[in-house]
């Protein structure tokens, strides 16, 4: 197997667009179609329905990409399982993070309390967490949205009420409270697909009686409350766990009165795996940190 090539077609088949894919893996795309077509040669089958720079996966490329995925995985958890062995493995934390608004600051409080810690962060997405934690590749996460299995340990610490942000210059803005419906003809600034807080959206909105026109969609939660402010459209907005800069935009936030706008922040990870002694200091001082947050919010 030419490792390479696999890593390539996981790429190309993750953006089923040539140029994005190239992009991404920081090379030219005559070079990336190259590979992929030596790849299908190699293998004597066609990977992809192609139809000028967009490809989609054909059945069996989809059945190839499990495969893929299952040998990256293996890699990962044998070089972790190396790595473990070398002493710095005992100061790693891999952690996944649905909201890394509060990365900053937890991380900074962490290492004052645990300085030779050292991070490998991953961006959360609500479809991979799960398999992250139960193949070992992140050791715990921080979540907005509760996660089952077996396997795993889930410690809610926050339920969170979560509000509509619009324009100051939206004709609700006067407002304190509105009903959800009474935006449903207005556009939503969102997560791409595969968010958790897109996830959110759809079923807030859905609760509601609607579907949500999507305005704008970008996995940059920083430029969320600046695109709002710009009059660009609405969004949710976390009441506890957000952007320090709102207080300087020309944003207002609404209550929902209807439906019930909740979601539950806590920590989960892989009960029966080893832990190592950052690890373990890590969930209880995330858990710590959370619990304050909540502390001030109440007081």
């Amino acid at each position: 197997m030419d490792l390479l090539q696999m890593r390539y077609f996981q790429e190309v088949a993750k953006h089923q667009h040539l140029t994005k894919a190239a992009h991404a893996l920081n090379v030219s795309q005559p070079a990336l179609s190259k590979t992929i077509s030596k790849l299908e040669q190699r293998l004597g089958y066609e990977l992809f329905n192609r139809s000028g720079r967009k490809i989609q996966l054909n059945p069996l490329g989809e059945a190839y990409l499990q495969v893929v995925e299952n040998v990256f995985r293996e890699i990962q958890k044998g070089e972790k399982e190396l790595a473990f062995l070398a002493e710095k493995q005992n100061n790693l934390v891999s952690v996944a993070v649905t909201i890394p608004t509060i990365l900053p600051e937890l991380l900074a409080g962490f290492l004052d309390v645990y300085p030779n810690a050292r991070f490998r962060q991953y961006q959360a997405f609500a479809e991979r967490l799960k398999n992250q934690l139960e193949s070992g590749e992140i050791d715990v996460a921080i979540s907005t949205f509760p996660l089952e299995g077996e396997d795993l340990e889930w410690r809610p610490i926050i339920e969170e009420e979560i509000f509509l942000a619009v324009p100051s210059s939206h004709p609700l803005a006067d407002r304190e409270d509105i009903e959800l419906i009474e935006v449903k003809n207005d556009p939503f600034i969102v997560m791409p697909p595969g968010y958790g807080f897109r996830d959110m959206t759809e079923q807030f909105c859905g609760e509601a009686g609607f579907y949500p026109d999507f305005a704008f969609e970008g996995d940059e939660t920083g430029v969320t409350y600046e695109l709002v402010s710009k009059g660009l459209g609405v969004a949710f907005s976390p009441s506890l766990i957000r952007s320090k800069r709102l207080p300087s935009l020309a944003v207002k936030e609404l209550r929902i009165s209807q439906p019930i706008c909740t979601r539950t922040v806590g920590l989960v990870w892989h009960k029966d795996r080893h832990q190592t002694d950052a690890v373990k200091e890590f969930i209880r001082y995330a858990t710590g940190f959370l619990e304050q947050v909540k502390a001030q919010a109440s007081s």
